[in-house]
């Protein structure tokens, strides 16, 4: 499946969410998350522009893969993604197939979603609020851009990797 995104940084945390709240949107998540990106030795993966992750949401558990960005404008890429049962079985069976854990941190988030849409604030330590707008097509994703105030020219397709280093985070994790 085609992912189809934009962040727009440093964004006013209570601002938006009653933006979102007046458009209809509903919140379907409101807590911490634990992300682990895994990669083999050599970088493979990073190097192919390929992320795999684990990530967990209170109790729900993720495996994504994401391919390569396929757009300048929005972040457009293959996304397969499942639940599993378990954090650190899920890395464990990775780590028996030579991955390691290249990355792991810990941030807030706020989902929200309206119809297909969702949004999604994150706050991780150190680095202002930003806001990901998801949808299934990028002309969705620019109307809610404007819906909630910004213009396109405000948006990136920064990596996680790529807002760290911006804010001057180093490290594989916070």
């Amino acid at each position: 499946m085609k992912e189809i995104e934009i962040r727009i940084l440093d964004i006013p945390l209570e601002e938006t969410v009653r933006k979102l709240t007046a458009l209809g949107a509903k919140k379907t998540f409101d807590g911490e998350v634990i992300v682990t990106r895994m990669d083999f030795p050599n970088g493979k993966l990073k190097k192919n522009d390929q992320l795999l992750r684990i990530r967990k949401l209170g109790e729900r558990v993720e495996l994504c893969y994401k391919g390569k960005n396929e757009s300048d404008t929005y972040k457009i890429q293959e996304e397969t993604e499942v639940t599993t049962s378990s954090y650190e079985e899920t890395i464990t069976i990775f780590e028996k197939l030579g991955l390691s854990v290249v990355f792991r941190g810990q941030k807030h988030r706020m989902s929200y979603q309206l119809g297909k849409i969702k949004f999604e604030l994150d706050t991780w330590p150190g680095i202002p609020t930003f806001l990901e707008i998801e949808a299934p097509t990028a002309k969705e994703v620019k109307e809610y851009v404007q819906k909630l105030g910004y213009t396109m020219k405000e948006t990136t397709t920064m990596s996680m990797t790529e807002i760290r280093k911006w804010y001057g985070k180093k490290g594989k994790s916070i």
